[in-house]
């Protein structure tokens, strides 16, 4: 608890080049009843709120009462980028609680890519098939690391805080393998192993949005017991009368990025090394890659994504 209310701080610290944004909310049915302690956990822990709402009657607009609210403070604290996380079937007269946490976060890149060097070029989506996107190009001095499998850059945020790591297979079809083997360790052993160099870098500007049902996901992680009934043992939360045991029925996750030449929506150093000019390496995002948004101070993972087709 106490280490994540720390990174909760840091992360909502004001910063006059980004906007970092993490916010937590519970949503409690009109009848249910949570420990004190719990909310007084989510509260001074968390930064959470908590507020009663109505699942189960419909408004004169033929929505949900709670549906409508849960879904309107996801529009407000994504600044209107994620606006629908509930539908009316996935809560009932039966939700005691919903709990929701978004993370927003707009920043503008240190060195900005050139708007009149956007050109288009081919995107390969396999070994076999490929689109066009729309390519930034920018030749600059990057921290870079060419490891086994992969190339992988670091493109700086203004603020000394905030980066972005792409990583890109080596082979057109990489992409399942690199996804499979990542780890935190993996990643901190190539940021320990990144060097300043002249780099040209080309990489396809793109916006997407994903939805996901965690359930499955979370499962396969090893926390199965949560999910039923008969297992899941929340009475931390609040509680539990027999025959009548709280449980998660849903986890869902809504995510959406959007990066661009001015930067990105969803402590850097630059080295200048005099020495003898060369041709820059080369470091082309032209098939699918994995991409990733992380603080520098704390080492928070923020967004950690792929992107198989630009244009998707």
């Amino acid at each position: 608890h106490n280490a994540t209310a720390h990174a909760m701080a840091a992360l909502n610290a004001d910063d006059p080049h980004a906007t970092l944004e993490m916010g937590n909310a519970l949503w409690l049915a009109d009848w249910f009843g949570p420990h004190l302690k719990y909310l007084h956990t989510a509260r001074e822990t968390y930064l959470a709120t908590a507020e009663r709402v109505d699942f189960a009657s419909t408004g004169e607009d033929g929505q949900k009462e709670g549906v409508k609210r849960v879904n309107e403070w996801a529009e407000d604290a994504t600044h209107g980028k994620i606006t629908k996380v509930l539908g009316p079937r996935d809560v009932n007269e039966l939700t005691a609680m919903v709990i929701t946490n978004a993370v927003y976060f707009k920043g503008s890149w240190l060195t900005p890519f050139p708007e009149e060097d956007t050109r288009e070029s081919t995107f390969h989506l396999s070994s076999t098939e490929s689109t066009t996107a729309d390519f930034m190009l920018i030749e600059k001095n990057f921290d870079y690391a060419d490891v086994d499998g992969a190339q992988v850059l670091r493109l700086p945020y203004k603020g000394d805080r905030l980066s972005m790591l792409l990583i890109l297979p080596d082979g057109r079809d990489g992409l399942p393998q690199l996804r499979e083997s990542i780890s935190s360790d993996l990643v901190e052993g190539w940021k320990q192993g990144m060097f300043p160099a002249n780099m040209l870098v080309m990489m396809p500007k793109f916006e997407t949005k994903t939805a996901y049902q965690l359930k499955d996901h979370l499962i396969n992680m090893g926390m199965p017991d949560v999910f039923f009934p008969d297992s899941a043992d929340l009475s931390g939360i609040a509680p539990v009368e027999p025959g009548r045991n709280l449980y998660v029925t849903k986890a869902l996750h809504d995510a959406y990025i959007k990066l661009d030449e001015k930067g990105t929506e969803a402590a850097a150093v630059t080295a200048i090394i005099a020495g003898r000019e060369s041709a820059p390496q080369e470091f082309i995002v032209n098939h699918p890659f994995m991409f990733m948004i992380y603080d520098e101070h704390s080492g928070l993972i923020l967004f950690l994504g792929s992107i198989s087709d630009p244009d998707a």
